[in-house]
């Protein structure tokens, strides 16, 4: 940050992946002031037991919980605390039209908000790499620039509060497809004799090749299903995009990768990153 954001105050509700990222890069830069989650973390930097404490020891604010019932029941909780002074930075990922609710509650305080929507899985929110997707009124946006800018590498700006999360959910349903064509592909390769070496070398020479492929690549190799982005989380997303298509052509390809989600959920993958896909490929727990 600059020299005159020096005294920023910030916390973060919500200890989640992406959560506990912000707050141990933030706190490490020396501006978290407090942090909170519905499941206490007392041992957790700058935790605070109440919520409402976590509010008055900040200015500014990052959401970072599960759906938009979490947010909504997230300012519920802090709405009559919330003054001029305070900056929300709402980072969940919820329909669109919910983001413009909560963005007439916390106004209607005298706050401001923000939506910035991630871009980017859980080693980028580490090393810094996301990208925001921010959306809200010139002002505010400029005002969450220093903070946003510490924990990514980019920010691009949508519009008006709503755009922002309608190009988030945009970009994961690319995504969730893009997983699912990776884990045939390689299942498919597999069944063919093809060696883990020999499909990678090979598609990274092809024009299929991109940064996904070579963030799971290792995560397919060791079968490594620990979360990066998990299916429950990508589930909700797709539900989400499918829910706020406004047209009547449908999304059938969509359509079809939420069915597959929703079985690798019922198989008991929900927890699992994207990848695990995959074992509904080969039946593999």
């Amino acid at each position: 940050m600059t020299e005159n954001n020096k005294n920023f105050r910030v916390g973060v509700l919500g200890l989640g992946i992406m959560g506990i990222a912000f707050a141990n890069n933030l706190n490490e830069d020396g501006y978290l002031t407090a942090t909170w989650n519905r499941s206490a973390k007392p041992d957790f930097p700058k935790f605070r037991a109440s919520i409402n404490d976590a509010i008055h020891d900040s200015e500014i604010v990052f959401i970072l919980v599960t759906d938009d019932q979490a947010v909504s029941d997230v300012l519920g909780m802090i709405e009559a605390d919330l003054g001029k002074h305070h900056l929300i930075i709402q980072c969940s990922t919820v329909m669109p039209v919910n983001n413009t609710e909560f963005q007439q509650r916390v106004e209607k305080r005298g706050a401001h908000f923000v939506e910035a929507l991630i871009g980017g899985s859980k080693v980028a929110a580490i090393n810094r790499k996301i990208i925001f997707y921010t959306g809200g009124k010139e002002i505010d946006i400029q005002r969450a620039e220093p903070v946003l800018a510490e924990l990514s590498a980019k920010r691009v700006y949508v519009g008006e509060v709503g755009k922002a999360s309608a190009v988030k959910l945009a970009m994961n349903l690319n995504i969730a497809m893009q997983i699912e064509a990776l884990c045939e592909s390689f299942a498919y390769a597999e069944r063919a004799g093809i060696s883990p070496d020999s499909f990678f070398r090979v598609l990274r020479n092809n024009t299929a090749w991109n940064n996904l492929s070579e963030i799971k690549e290792p995560k397919l190799r060791q079968r490594d299903f620990s979360p990066q982005f998990s299916v429950k989380n990508m589930l909700k997303d797709v539900r989400l995009a499918l829910a706020t298509d406004k047209t009547d052509n449908g999304l059938s390809l969509l359509s079809a990768v939420e069915s597959i989600y929703t079985n690798a959920e019922k198989a008991g993958f929900g927890d699992d990153d994207m990848i695990a896909l995959y074992k509904l490929l080969n039946n593999k727990q």
